[in-house]
């Protein structure tokens, strides 16, 4: 299955140059600071240590915090390539696409956003966005009812309070289930608000 993130989007190939290997270095400490201390508190000199590089190589970089959190913080959401042929398919695709994601990566660009946009109306904005054109926009063009954006909105809530949930707030009985058990609840509930209506 294709990653729902898009994360593997620009990773070097087998001969990384070193120029490649600072910037994706730089990249991943920033998504680290950033996801534990918010854009507003994390410093172009924290993450500079965090990366073991000197600031100026950031500034060389991404120029300036803005910048390499924009960066940072860039994700695409495979909406198209995770459609099977019947909604049941489709759902089980999202579902497992997302929670697969966060599970193996806590500092995803899609995580650091959310954890940012609790403290940043900048970073809120960002994911408002985000979320809108990657998810809400492609859901409701697939959908041919009056409450397409309506349901497709729907769809994108669910989507990130599962997510949320289980792997930032930790619920109990969300975090500690066995993937197989969440999928078995949550597919109907994602199928009925991406299913064509009758």
């Amino acid at each position: 299955m294709p990653d729902p993130l898009g994360a593997d989007a620009g990773l070097a190939g087998p001969v990384e140059r070193k120029g490649a290997r600072t910037r994706r270095r730089i990249l991943e400490a920033a998504r680290k600071e950033f996801g534990r201390l918010g854009f507003e508190r994390a410093t172009v000199r924290g993450i500079a240590q965090a990366a073991d590089v000197d600031k100026a190589s950031v500034v060389q970089y991404f120029g300036t915090k803005q910048n390499l959190f924009h960066e940072a913080v860039s994700w695409h959401i495979r909406i198209d390539e995770l459609a099977g042929a019947d909604p049941a398919e489709s759902a089980e695709n999202y579902l497992r696409g997302l929670l697969t994601n966060w599970a193996a990566n806590p500092d995803s660009p899609m995580s650091v956003l959310v954890r940012a946009s609790m403290t940043s109306e900048e970073a809120a904005e960002m994911l408002r966005d985000r979320v809108t054109g990657e998810a809400v926009d492609r859901i409701a063009e697939r959908l041919d009812d009056p409450d397409a954006r309506l349901r497709a909105a729907v769809f994108a809530a669910v989507m990130m309070g599962l997510a949320t949930h289980r792997y930032l707030l930790q619920m109990p009985d969300l975090a500690e289930a066995p993937l197989e058990d969440v999928l078995r609840i949550a597919v109907p509930v994602v199928r009925a608000l991406i299913e064509p209506q009758s």
